[in-house]
C-alpha cells in the first residue's frame, strides 16, 4: 500500500501527540523531523525510530527534503507565515497548527502564494475529522431537526488562577509563555476561541453559506491581562439574520467545551466537542424526544486528521475538502478572529 510521508517542524508537546497517531494509521508514515532544540530532536528520534538522515536542526532543510510529501507546521503562531512560505516555495503539500495565521494580512500573502499552485494546504483543526462532526454534516445536510437557529459554543482552560472568595492567592499567569505574548499570538481568542468559531464557519459551509461581507460582530466582552493579552471574551456572530453563534473562551475558567447547536425543531448537545478525553456522544433532541447517539473514539485523537489528510493526497487532491477546512472557510475564520481581537 502506497504512503504518505509525513514531515514535522517545531517538536513541543501537540506535535508529540500528533506523531503518536501514526501508529493507528496504515496510509501514513512518519518520515521526518526538524527542531533546533538537540535534545527534543534526539528524543523524537528515539521516541518514533525516525532514521537519523530524516532529523533535522534545520527547518528548511526538512522543508527542501525531497522525500517529504507534506509538511507538518507545529511551530509559534508567529513563525507560520515565513515557513509556509518556504514550504510552497518548495512545493510541499502543508498542514499548519491553529490558528494558521495571526492576521489576515497574512493570510492574504498565502493566498497569493498558493495561487495556481498545485498544493494541499489546510489548518490543523483536527476535531473535525472525529466521527461526531460527520455525523453533524449528516444532520444538517439531511435537515433532520430543520433551520438552523443559533450555536452557543465555549473553550475554556484554566491556565492560571485567580484569588478566591477568601482572598487567598492562586497561580498567577507566567507571562513569559507564549499564550500571554501578543507578539508570539498568544490570547484565547486565538489559542482557543479559534476553536468554536471554526465550528460556526463549518456550519455556515454546510447550511446558509453566507458570505463573509454579511457576517457581523455584537456584544463583544473582553478581559485583558497584565501583558495586554485577551484571557477571556464572549462575542456574537450574526450571519445574515440566518443564525447567531454565541461563543465564549477564555485562560481562566475550569474546563469547557461544550456546544449546543439549536435548530426549529430541536437540539443538539454536544460535549467535549475540541479535544474528547475518550468516546463521546452527541444529545439530539427531535420534537421533545431524546436520543443519545455515541461513537467509539481511537486512542489517539489526531489519527484521524493524519489519515484524512493522506488520502486526500494519495488521491492526489490539491483542495482541502470536508472534514478538512478549507481555504475559504480559513479566510472567513482569519478575519473573524482579527476583528474580534481587534473589537473596540
Amino acid at each position: 500500500m502506497n504512503k504518505i510521508n509525513w514531515g514535522i517542524i517545531g517538536l513541543g508537546n501537540i506535535a508529540s501527540k500528533f506523531a503518536e497517531g501514526f501508529s493507528f494509521v496504515d496510509n501514513a508514515i512518519l518520515k521526518g523531523i526538524s527542531s533546533k532544540n538537540k535534545d527534543k530532536l534526539n528524543s523524537f528520534k528515539r521516541n518514533f525510530d525516525i532514521e537519523e538522515k530524516f532529523c533535522f536542526n534545520n527547518y528548511n532543510d526538512l522543508i527542501s527534503c525531497p522525500e517529504i510529501d507534506i509538511v507538518y507546521i507545529a511551530l509559534p503562531n508567529s513563525l507560520h507565515n515565513f515557513y509556509i512560505h518556504e514550504s510552497i516555495k518548495n512545493k510541499k503539500n502543508i498542514l499548519v497548527e491553529k490558528p494558521a495565521f495571526m492576521n489576515f494580512q497574512d493570510f492574504n500573502s498565502i493566498k497569493n502564494a498558493l495561487s495556481n499552485k498545485n498544493i494541499f494546504f489546510t489548518e490543523g483543526f483536527m476535531y473535525r475529522h472525529l466521527p461526531h462532526i460527520k455525523k453533524l454534516k449528516e444532520i444538517l445536510e439531511n435537515n433532520i431537526l430543520g433551520n438552523l437557529i443559533k450555536i452557543e459554543s465555549n473553550f475554556n482552560i484554566r491556565v492560571f488562577k485567580q484569588k478566591n472568595f477568601l482572598g487567598i492567592k492562586f497561580k498567577k499567569p507566567d507571562y513569559s509563555n507564549r499564550l500571554f505574548n501578543k507578539e508570539l499570538g498568544g490570547g484565547a481568542i486565538l489559542d482557543v476561541g479559534c476553536y468554536p468559531l471554526s465550528l460556526s464557519t463549518l456550519i455556515n459551509s454546510l447550511s446558509y453559506k453566507v458570505d463573509l461581507s454579511n457576517i457581523s460582530l455584537e456584544n463583544v466582552k473582553t478581559l485583558h491581562c497584565e501583558s495586554k493579552v485577551d484571557i477571556y471574551s464572549e462575542a456574537e456572530f450574526n450571519f445574515d439574520n440566518k443564525f447567531n453563534s454565541k461563543i465564549v473562551c477564555s485562560f481562566k475558567d475550569k474546563l469547557n467545551q461544550n456546544s449546543k447547536i439549536y435548530f426549529e425543531q430541536g437540539l443538539l448537545d454536544i460535549q467535549e466537542t475540541w479535544v474528547p478525553s475518550g468516546d463521546m456522544s452527541i444529545k439530539m433532541t427531535n420534537h421533545n424526544k431524546n436520543e443519545m447517539i455515541n461513537f467509539k473514539i481511537n486512542e489517539n485523537i489526531y489519527s484521524y486528521q493524519i489519515k484524512n489528510i493522506s488520502e486526500e493526497l494519495l488521491n492526489k487532491n490539491s483542495k482541502a475538502n470536508f472534514p478538512a477546512i478549507s481555504i475559504d472557510e480559513i479566510e472567513i475564520n482569519t478575519k473573524l478572529l482579527e476583528d474580534w481581537i481587534n473589537y473596540k
